[in-house]
């Protein structure tokens, strides 16, 4: 009787071992689905064009070898001029990220927090206008841009989508979830609902904040059909749109392109490694999900 006690015993051990590998083998190759393409875009942007054209079907394209110097990234600081589109987009970005983070905050506060009639409304038509895209409504977008005179400037690459639905429900998911005590106590010390938000719900709020405002900046930072229809030259193009002027019919240096991309990139990795705990205590506290 031991003797089977102690074979099952053996066999639970060696299921649970088998199972953790199994699961370990799991992350190494989700790991390397996100992680690849990243090396394989700094590794191909050290080499030159004809290396790079006899790598790209084979394993050869991810390992750092051979002629490998920063050419690349001195003909597209220097040739492609990338500090000026460096310093459009970031600009935008800017504009972009301080008006989405504020202003969607607000209407989350108030849909969250307060009680009005057509609140219920309201949110059904947020939750409604996330599932449309924003390719059907940008034609009118561009009227409107171009009858205000907003043309070919940083406030008409930025403003018009300030106003997105899921940020604003990112922030009314999580001012619902707040304590509805702590906006009592400050009414019956007189404080008004202005006060509240700025002073008790903001200072509260870092974590979804910090989420909006990573997401607000990656949308951004990489979106490339707003700039393409409103920028009329290269005084205000996008990082984006000056990448897509790298591109060719007849020839294409993807040394160039490779090294453009990857500085276009660092910015929000270093965005995501700084900010990363508060990116995580929303998505756990909020329970977004992807």
């Amino acid at each position: 009787m031991t003797v089977i006690l102690g074979n099952e015993n053996c066999n639970v051990k060696k299921k649970k071992i088998i199972m953790k590998l199994c699961m370990y083998l799991g992350y190494l190759i989700i790991a390397a689905i996100f992680i690849g393409p990243i090396v394989f875009l700094f590794v191909s942007s050290l080499k030159p064009y004809a290396q790079i054209e006899s790598d790209m079907s084979n394993i050869k394209a991810f390992i750092p070898y051979g002629d490998l110097s920063l050419d690349n990234y001195v003909n597209v600081i220097v040739k492609a001029d990338f500090f000026k589109f460096f310093k459009n987009s970031v600009v935008v970005t800017i504009i972009f990220v301080l008006l989405a983070t504020t202003i969607n905050a607000m209407i989350g506060y108030a849909l969250g927090m307060l009680k009005f009639r057509g609140k219920t409304i309201i949110i059904s038509t947020i939750v409604a206008l996330s599932i449309i895209p924003k390719e059907s409504i940008i034609i009118n977008r561009f009227m409107t841009v171009n009858a205000l005179g907003l043309l070919n400037t940083y406030i008409g690459l930025a403003i018009p989508s300030v106003a997105y639905p899921m940020y604003m429900y990112l922030y009314y998911n999580h001012f619902k979830g707040m304590p509805k005590e702590l906006q009592e106590a400050a009414i019956i010390d007189g404080a008004s609902y202005w006060k509240i938000f700025t002073r008790i719900m903001m200072p509260l709020s870092k974590p979804i904040i910090t989420t909006v405002a990573i997401m607000a900046f990656i949308r951004s930072w990489s979106d490339l059909l707003w700039p393409t229809l409103i920028t009329r030259d290269g005084t205000y193009r996008t990082l984006p749109l000056a990448l897509k002027s790298l591109f060719s019919d007849t020839y294409t240096d993807w040394g160039q392109v490779f090294a453009f991309s990857t500085l276009m990139v660092i910015p929000t990795m270093i965005l995501f490694l700084v900010f990363q705990k508060q990116f995580v205590a929303s998505v756990t506290s909020s329970g977004i999900k992807g």
